[in-house]
């Protein structure tokens, strides 16, 4: 079977699956959106181009012509495994050391392990980012976010 076929229906399948969420969420209005207003458009917003995907994979030509089990070969694990493991260790602590800690630690990590920058650009984009993004959410936008031992 071809892999945009393959893909085509995984991704037409996870955005029936959230508008499915969504809808039990309670969908609200255009003026008192609910929980799963958001959710609802991104649903719709991937079947759309899944069902696009599908149809195109039907017509000879047209699309990525590779098999499924070629997309595989030649890839390597270790950057994509890192990254997984950086994101559950991210919620895994995010309580527990609070926001701007755990996001400027699984930053400095990936940009220095994952991407290989530089220490003075792996220091500066970590912080500027973690910075800008407490100021915005936790300062202007007074949102809560996970304190941590710290207190910030």
């Amino acid at each position: 079977m071809r892999a945009d076929r393959i893909s085509g229906f995984f991704w037409l399948a996870f955005g029936l699956l959230c508008i499915y969420g969504s809808v039990d969420l309670g969908v609200g209005s255009l003026r008192e959106p609910g929980s799963g207003f958001f959710g609802l458009l991104s649903g719709c917003f991937f079947s759309l181009l899944a069902l696009f995907v599908c149809v195109k994979s039907f017509f000879p030509g047209k699309g990525y012509q590779a098999k499924f089990s070629t997309l595989w070969k030649g890839m390597i694990w270790h950057r994509p495994l890192t990254v997984a493991v950086l994101m559950a260790g991210y919620i895994l602590a995010l309580e527990r050391l609070g926001f701007l800690l755990t996001s400027l630690a699984v930053l400095l990590v990936m940009l220095k392990v994952v991407e290989r920058f530089p220490w003075w650009k792996t220091l500066l984009i970590s912080a500027s980012a973690s910075g800008c993004t407490y100021v915005l959410f936790h300062v202007l936008l007074k949102t809560a976010l996970p304190v941590g031992f710290l207190g910030i």
